[in-house]
């Protein structure tokens, strides 16, 4: 009879280890997506921008057509940031908000 190993048998600190590292796994490879759909879509729509871009201009100077939808393309892989863009907007508008009451 082969003897068990007691360190793996119903250990609760390794339960509880295990859950952590699941976790946080998790919440790593869900910013992973995120990040790669960014990149995705903000490198597709560089790569539009700059392939219709009219020649002997400096690039957003003179837009053509296909431009747009290469800013576009910028803007929905810029989406899941937005959060933070308009969050730094509301949080300073509030301060300046508090501190004209009291001037």
């Amino acid at each position: 009879m082969a003897k068990k190993n007691i360190l793996f048998q119903k250990n609760p600190f390794l339960d509880i280890f295990k859950s952590v590292f699941v976790g946080v796994f998790g919440a790593v490879s869900a910013y992973m997506v995120i990040a790669f759909y960014s990149i995705t879509f903000v490198s597709i729509g560089l790569f539009i921008i700059d392939k219709y871009n009219k020649p002997n201009t400096k690039l957003m100077v003179e837009l053509q057509t296909g431009q747009y939808v290469g800013i576009v393309f910028c803007i929905l892989g810029l989406l899941p940031y937005m959060q933070y863009f308009f969050a730094g907007f509301l949080i300073e508008g509030g301060q300046h908000a508090f501190n004209s009451l009291f001037e």
